[in-house]
C-alpha cells in the first residue's frame, strides 16, 4: 500500500485573506459621495443660519425700541408726541435696515428696495401685510404726520401696540426673505 503517488502529497494551503486596505473601487465612490453630501449639508445650514440671523438680530432691536418707547411714554406723558415720533422712526428705520440686509424688494413691479422707500410706501406695505389691521387701527396718513409735524395727537396705547405687533409679524413673516421679492411678475 506504499503509493509513491501518495507520499508526494502535501497537506492544501488555502489563500491568505484579503487585506481590508486598499478598498475597491466601489467604496471610494460611496466615501466621496458621503464627503460631498456632508461638504453640502455644512454648507447648506451655514448659509441658512446667516440668511435668518438679521431676523433674530431685528426681532431684539425692535423689542428694545418697542421697550423704550414704554419707558419713554411713562415718563414723557405730557409730551408723548416725541416719544411717538421716535418709536415710529425708530422702528422704521428697523424695518429699513433689515429688509436691506435681507435684500428685500418690497414693490411688487419695481426695482425699488426698501431702503429706499420714503415712509408712505413702507406704511403701505405694512398696512398690506397686516391684511388692512395697520390702516384700521390707525391711519397711515396720522402716522406720516406724527413724524413730520411737531405738535400731533399721541399715539393710544392700542395704536402703538398695534404698531408695534405688525412691524414683529412682518419681520417674522415668510414674505421677509432674503432674495426674495413680494409679488410675483408673470
Amino acid at each position: 500500500m506504499n503509493n509513491p503517488a501518495l507520499e508526494q502529497l502535501r497537506d492544501i494551503h488555502l489563500p491568505q485573506a484579503v487585506h481590508w486596505w486598499p478598498p475597491a473601487p466601489g467604496w471610494w465612490i460611496v466615501a466621496a459621495l458621503l464627503l460631498a453630501l456632508t461638504i453640502w449639508v455644512s454648507r447648506y445650514f451655514r448659509a441658512r443660519y446667516r440668511r435668518q440671523y438679521f431676523r433674530g438680530e431685528s426681532q431684539d432691536l425692535l423689542k428694545e425700541i418697542w421697550q423704550n418707547y414704554q419707558q419713554d411714554h411713562e415718563q414723557q406723558a405730557e409730551n408723548s408726541a416725541s416719544a411717538d415720533r421716535d418709536f415710529i422712526e425708530n422702528t422704521l428705520a428697523l424695518l429699513r435696515r433689515a429688509g436691506k440686509t435681507a435684500q428685500l424688494s418690497a414693490a411688487s413691479n419695481s426695482e425699488e428696495h426698501l431702503q429706499s422707500m420714503p415712509s408712505q410706501a413702507l406704511l403701505e406695505t405694512l398696512d398690506e401685510h397686516s391684511a388692512g389691521k395697520l390702516s384700521a387701527a390707525l391711519p397711515l396718513q396720522d402716522i406720516g404726520e406724527r413724524l413730520y409735524r411737531a405738535e400731533s395727537k399721541a399715539l393710544s396705547p392700542e395704536q402703538a401696540q398695534c404698531f408695534y405687533s405688525v412691524a414683529k409679524s412682518w419681520l417674522k413673516s415668510k414674505d421677509f426673505k432674503p432674495g426674495k421679492q413680494t409679488g410675483g411678475a408673470s
